[in-house]
């Protein structure tokens, strides 16, 4: 196809792809049944992963590429685009949603067989109604809070201030400061710091990543500052606690 030539897909085209659906029997599933696991993932409940499991059966796909491999890698991004959004109207934090979906997007990319794709989803599932549940059983925060849990987990890497939150969301520093104490148990300061060693413990047994590296991207003032934090946290130096749970595996 040259650069003139369009790109728009045509009736003809259309035509033919529902002559082919309807020589295999082929018929999407109606809005409802489509819309079924995604009401279970939002409820927090397992069936979620079984309704999505079976939408990756053979009589159950459509077609989106010739290569039925490829094929059901599309299909698994699609599935897994759409039930990240639904987890997030379920409360499960943003960024948390779409780490997820982005590594289950990664795995599926590297499998080649149809079975593991297939088992695949419903272990995503299992995970996104695992977090919702996490979720429901924490508190229902106040809607600034909440919006300052989803700036932290978005730039906890950056330097933020309580000055900053407040701007973001719109209130007093001190009143904010004051809600977040009462509906998180702990200053923002706290669960910024704990959001950061939390990471933290990530970097140091699944990478090879220097310790001022880690100390820099988490926004740590310095290699020190950031030793100094994460043992009064933890019990361990970061130099300790990679020494005790660096995991070869999944570094390789």
């Amino acid at each position: 196809m040259n650069k003139n030539e369009s790109l728009r897909i045509d009736s003809n085209e259309i035509k033919s792809l529902l002559f082919e659906n309807a020589e295999r029997g082929y018929i999407h599933p109606t809005h409802q049944e489509d819309m079924l696991r995604y009401h279970y993932l939002k409820q927090g409940d397992m069936r979620a992963a079984e309704e999505a499991y079976r939408t990756l059966d053979d009589n159950m796909q459509g077609k989106l590429s010739p290569d039925p491999i490829r094929n059901m890698k599309y299909l698994f991004v699609v599935s897994t685009a759409l039930a990240s959004r639904f987890v997030v109207e379920a409360g499960v934090p943003l960024e948390t949603a779409y780490a997820i979906s982005d590594l289950y997007i990664q795995r599926a990319d590297m499998l080649e067989s149809a079975k593991e794709i297939r088992s695949l989803l419903k272990e995503l599932y299992e995970t996104y109604v695992h977090e919702v549940n996490k979720a429901k059983k924490e508190n229902i925060y106040s809607k600034p809070v909440m919006k300052c849990l989803n700036y932290i987990e978005s730039h906890f890497n950056e330097k933020i201030t309580v000055e900053e939150l407040a701007k973001y969301v719109e209130l007093n520093p001190r009143y904010l400061s004051a809600i977040f104490k009462k509906e998180k148990g702990m200053t923002i300061s706290e669960y910024l710091t704990a959001m950061r060693v939390e990471v933290a413990r990530s970097l140091l047994t699944r990478t090879e990543y220097k310790y001022a590296q880690i100390a820099y991207s988490l926004a740590f003032c310095s290699q020190s500052h950031f030793s100094k934090v994460f043992r009064e946290q933890t019990g361990y130096t970061p130099h300790q606690y990679r020494l005790r749970f660096y995991d070869i595996n999944i570094s390789k």
